[in-house]
Order: structure tokens, then sequence, then C-alpha cells
């Protein structure tokens, strides 16, 4: 389609063919800005443009590279944004007709991408509120995958996610409250991480941001892990703006983390409690796993990695996920305008959320402390945990599966995915990687669970799989 692919190439490849002259920024943004053109109406990626932003920032960027001065991580990248990250003087949609509007600042998670160099070339889907497992809402419709146009990227940074599977971009931002980074990541074939809850610092307005035990943070999608080590130290850090958990400890050096392989104590669990995993799933990750061990010389010992009941964690998840969702904004219910305009699914989550009573909020809170120690202690003998990361490969979209391997599913919206929320509960870093297809080409994810904090165990194994599965090299059917 177009002729560099700009693309598909890593962040610190592009810096060093800015250095060397033998392209620029302006000419890499401009194929960016064209491969949008030629392939959102298929993708539905992205919801704003912001094209003369990208283009102005590009050319800022190309003067500092032949100067040789002010250079930073993102200098002269092109870089797609969630469209829950408010970006000043610009349409920020939250997927939601309800918050439609024009931004009047920054996010710190924007600001942060603009003071590292990022040229930022628009924002992209996401479902109302982040509230879902796929990237479907009222403002914009749904966004497709890469891999087969019937089927979701998956969500909530759905829309990033198919803007780097598709070739557009080597790098987006992304959010995870649930799992919104690994399961589109694992959906589209591509590298995501959600960080150790409270790394990266974000401005929360009202009382939540008091909120001692919190679940949503920003982080990368990206085709390099390389890319995603980059990104995040852009991106977290500790600020006094930031929400109450927030991690006053200086981030490590993530790039250096990759520069060599560590061998790793591995514990691998096919679930999480008694959450059911598609058999196809399943044997994809065991025979990467046969092959990462025949590969390094980390040990991997099979575990029962179970909390409590699938059924129970669920509970626990959707009961503060919800209620969090209708205390922050609980006119979006009970305005009678906003109730006409809000998705089915928020209006369920929000409703569900308003009936949740303190007693259960409380006892709430008491499981998410017991998933934290059962976690620690694992932690205590072993580095890294890997799981599956999706229970299922994507689906067509508005169509979540009603059961796997022939078991009715409990809840279609959730139960594709009961293996990402509990380490937004535990705070644990988390990231997904590409290992495999399954019979019908669709992508599936492996997922990398470390201790808190321990980022960089997470990014140095992810760099091994890379290095032994070469998924950047993956190109989906659309795609540049």
């Amino acid at each position: 389609m177009t002729k560099n692919n700009f693309g598909y190439k890593s962040i610190n490849e592009l810096q060093d063919l800015y250095r060397t002259k033998e392209i620029s920024p302006v000419e890499v943004t401009k194929e960016a800005l064209e491969n949008i053109d030629l392939l959102n109406s298929k993708l539905r990626a992205f919801i704003t443009i912001t094209d003369k932003y990208a283009i102005d920032k590009a050319k800022e960027a190309e003067k500092k590279f032949l100067k040789g001065e002010n250079l930073k991580l993102l200098t002269g990248i092109p870089i797609a944004i969630k469209d829950v990250e408010p970006m000043a003087n610009y349409r920020c949609t939250f997927g939601s007709l309800v918050r439609d509007g024009i931004a009047q600042e920054d996010s710190m998670t924007v600001r942060r991408i603009k003071e590292s160099g990022g040229v930022i070339l628009g924002k992209t889907n996401t479902p109302e509120y982040g509230h879902a497992g796929t990237s479907d809402n009222r403002v914009f419709g749904s966004s497709f995958n890469p891999w087969d146009l019937k089927k979701t990227p998956g969500g909530s940074s759905g829309g990033s996610a198919a803007a780097v599977a598709a070739g557009i971009t080597s790098i987006s931002q992304g959010g995870d409250g649930g799992g919104s980074i690994r399961i589109p990541g694992s959906f589209c074939g591509i590298y995501g991480i959600k960080p150790t809850q409270g790394r990266v610092s974000r401005i929360v307005d009202g009382s939540v941001r008091w909120n001692v035990v919190n679940n949503a943070t920003s982080g990368p999608l990206s085709r390099h892990v390389e890319d995603a080590a980059i990104l995040l130290q852009v991106l977290a850090g500790y600020s006094d703006e930031g929400e109450y958990i927030n991690i006053k400890e200086d981030p490590e050096d993530y790039l250096d983390s990759l520069r060599k392989s560590n061998n790793y104590k591995i514990a691998f669990s096919n679930s999480v409690g008694d959450a059911e995993v598609d058999n196809e799933v399943t044997k994809i990750v065991k025979e990467s796993l046969n092959i990462f061990t025949k590969e390094t010389k980390s040990e991997i010992s099979e575990i029962n990695f179970y909390p409590e009941s699938a059924e129970s964690i669920y509970q626990v998840f959707f009961d503060f996920f919800c209620t969090k969702g209708y205390a922050s904004d609980p006119m979006l219910l009970e305005d009678e305008n906003n109730n006409k305009l809000i998705t089915d699914y928020v209006k369920r989550n929000w409703e569900h959320g308003k009936k949740v009573t303190g007693s259960r909020m409380f006892e709430c809170y008491n499981k998410i402390g017991f998933y934290r120690d059962y976690t620690n202690k694992l932690f205590k003998n072993y580095d890294i945990l890997i799981l599956p990361t999706m229970a299922t490969t994507a689906f067509d979209v508005n169509n979540p599966p009603e059961s796997i391997n022939g078991k009715k599913t409990n809840d279609p919206l959730w139960d594709f995915t009961p293996l990402t929320y509990i380490f937004n509960l535990t705070g644990n870093p988390a990231a997904t990687l590409p290992i495999g297809f399954s019979k019908n080409k669709l992508p599936i994810g492996l997922q990398i669970v470390g201790d808190m904090g321990r980022e960089n165990d997470v990014l140095n194994l992810s760099k091994q799989f890379q290095t032994i599965f070469e998924w950047e090299k993956y190109r989906a059917p659309t795609a540049v």
C-alpha cells in the first residue's frame, strides 16, 4: 500500500534513520496519516485525527534532529492516544455521547508524551468510559480487528491496538482497568503491558482521586518490547498532582533491563481459579512454553493459581468496577437526558453499581486484600507467573461467546477475559505477548505477571519471548 512501512520499525530504528538524515519525522508522520486515511474506514480505529498538529510537531522534531539538540525519548515518533485521555483543544469523547466535547487541558499521560517529543496522530476508539472488553460505542460505532474484519479487536484500548497491528504506527497509548491493554493486545497479536498500579501518575477528578484501591492505569501497546519500555519510561513517575496510589520511588531504566537475558523461576497456571479456557488456546500456550524452555535456562513449574473460584473473583471485580463507575459519575444514569444517550453496557454497569450495598463493598475490599496476599505469597517462591492472556480468541463484533469448551458462560460480556482483571485488583504488572495462532489464523496471547514494582522482569522475559517468536514480523491481512 505504502512503500516504506515505517509503522513496522521500532522507535530506535526510526530515530537512527532521523540522525543519519535518511528519512525525516515529517516523511514518517505523513505516511502514518496517509495510512490512517487508507485503513480507518475498515478498522474504525481513530475517532479524531490531529493531522495538522501532527505535521507541525513533526516539523519541530525535524529541526531538532538537524541541529542534534534537545532530543528526547519520543522525538519525532508518531503515536496514537486512547480517547479517554484529554488533549487540550481537541475533541475527547470517552466513547460517550454525554461526554463528547473539546478538552480544556491535557491529561498527565498526554502531557508526558508531548514533553517527550511524541507526535500525536489522533485519538483512538474505546467503549463508553472504557467499560467493556470490546470497542463499541454510540459515538463512533465498532472498531474491527486487522486479522479478521468481522472480529472485535478487543477493548477497551481496541482502536490503539488495531492501529499498531495494522502497521499505522509502531506504538500506541492504552489504558487498563480490567484487562484493557492485554485484551486487545492478545486479540490483535501485539505486545502490551499494564504497569504496577501507581507506577504511572494520573490526574483523577473528584473524590476518586483518594481511593486507596484503584484498578486502572495507562500503559503502552506496541510491536516491539523495547518500544513499550521506552513509552513506559515516558509515562512512569511520581507527581504530586496524581491520585493517592502513586509510587514515589523513581522507576528503573526499562531499556537497560532489556540488555541481557535473565534466568527466572517461573510458575505457569493454565487458568485463574476454575475459569474455563478454550482448549485450542491452552494447546498453543503450552506448545509455546515448550519451545521457550528449549531455548532458555529459566525453570517453569506448573501450578494451580486458585485464590478463589472464577465466579467469586468475577463477582468481586464486577461489584467493585461497577460501584466505582456509578460513584464517579452517578448523573450519567440519574439524569433523564443522559440516561437516554448511554450504551446498554454502561447502563447495566451503573445500575448494578448503584445496588451494591456498603457491607458488600466492605467485603469486596477484604477479598481484594486476600487476593493481594495470595499473589504476594506466590512471588516469594517464583519470579514470574505465566498464564494465557485470554480464554478465547477474538470473536465476531457484538457477539461474545456464550460457551467455552461446550460450557455455558455466566456472563458473555466478561467470561472471555477471566484471567486479566484479578491483576487489576492486586495491582501487579502484567503483559501480553503473541505466541501463535488458532486454526482460524487469529492471534493467541501469553500473559506474563510480575511481582509488585517489577516491570523490569516482565519486560526482560517478554524480550526473550520476542527474540524466540519474532512476532514483530507478523503481518495482518488488513494492514499496510
